[in-house]
C-alpha cells in the first residue's frame, strides 16, 4: 500500500498541473483528476479577479487569465490562506516582457489595499486630543501613521488609472511619473491619495514616529514657501483624513519619563 503521505503529494502534484496534462494512464480515474486541475485555475483565478479588479480591467480579460495562469505556476500558494494567493504578483510582473511596464505597480497599488484592509484598527489622532495639549509642549508630539496604511511609490500614473476605472471612465495607459500613494483604511473602507512632494518626503519620517519638531525642520529643509503655514495645512489634512495614530501622543513632562496619553 502507498505511503498516505505520497499519495496526497502525487495528488497535488496532478491536481496543479494543469487541465488537459494529466496523463490518461494515470490512476485509472485520470479525468475526475483533470477536473480538479481545472477547477484549481478557475478558483485562483476567481480569487485575484477579486483582489485586483482594476488589474484585470486594464489588462483585459484573456491577458488577465493567461497572467494568472502563469503566474500560478510560476509562484503556486503556500499560505494556509487564499487571501495571500496574489502576494507576490507585482514581483512576478516585474519580470514579465508580455505585459506594460506599469502592470507591476498597479498590481501593487491593489495588493497594499488588500493588506489594509485587514490592517489592524487602531485610535486616530483627533483635534480634541490635541486641545488638550499644552500649547509649549506641541512640539514633542509625535506624528505616527495608523497600522493599516500603507506607501506605495511608482513610476507610473497608476493612481489615475484606477481612478478612472473606479469611476467608469475612459482610461489611457499610465505615463512615467514617480509618485507615492498613501493608502489607508479610514473604519471599514480602504482610500488612497497621491502625495504633494513635500508629503512624499515626509511621509517616511511620520511612519517612524517622528515629533512635530522633527517632521517641520525635515519641511523646512525640503522648501518651497511658508514652510509654517505648510505643515499647519498637512496636519489638518492627516487629521481630516483620520491616518494619523493617537497611539503615539507623548510628550515629555520635566524630570520624568515620557507620558502616553
Amino acid at each position: 500500500m502507498r505511503d498516505l503521505a505520497a499519495i496526497q503529494q502525487r495528488f497535488y502534484e496532478l491536481a496543479t498541473a494543469g487541465e488537459g496534462t494529466i496523463d490518461p494512464g494515470l490512476l485509472g480515474s485520470s479525468r475526475r483528476l483533470d477536473v480538479y486541475a481545472g477547477m484549481y485555475i478557475t478558483r485562483l483565478h476567481d480569487i485575484l479577479a477579486d483582489d485586483y479588479p482594476k488589474l484585470r480591467a486594464a489588462l483585459g480579460e484573456l491577458a488577465f487569465h493567461d497572467v494568472v495562469t502563469t503566474y500560478v505556476r510560476a509562484a503556486p500558494p503556500t499560505s494556509f490562506t487564499v487571501r495571500n494567493a496574489g502576494v507576490a504578483l507585482a514581483e512576478f510582473l516585474e519580470t514579465r516582457n508580455d505585459v506594460p511596464a506599469w502592470s507591476a505597480d498597479l498590481a501593487r497599488l491593489e495588493r497594499a489595499r488588500v493588506e489594509v484592509f485587514d490592517g489592524p484598527d487602531a485610535a486616530t489622532l483627533t483635534r480634541d486630543d490635541l486641545t488638550r495639549v499644552p500649547f509649549e509642549r506641541f512640539p514633542e508630539i509625535k506624528l505616527a501613521w495608523i497600522p493599516a496604511c500603507v506607501r506605495v511609490t511608482s513610476s507610473w500614473t497608476v493612481d489615475e488609472l484606477w481612478d478612472a476605472i473606479e469611476e467608469d471612465r475612459t482610461f489611457e495607459a499610465p505615463l512615467r511619473d514617480e509618485r507615492t500613494v498613501l493608502v489607508w483604511r479610514r473604519d471599514l473602507r480602504v482610500v488612497h491619495r497621491t502625495l504633494d512632494a513635500d508629503e512624499a518626503h515626509l511621509a517616511p519620517l511620520v511612519a517612524t514616529a517622528a515629533t512635530l519638531a522633527q517632521v517641520s525642520e525635515h519641511l523646512l529643509a525640503f522648501g518651497g514657501d511658508g514652510p509654517e503655514t505648510r505643515i499647519v495645512e498637512l496636519l489638518e489634512r492627516w487629521l481630516d483624513a483620520d491616518v494619523l495614530s493617537s497611539s503615539e501622543l507623548q510628550f515629555a513632562v520635566a524630570g520624568a519619563p515620557s507620558a502616553t496619553r
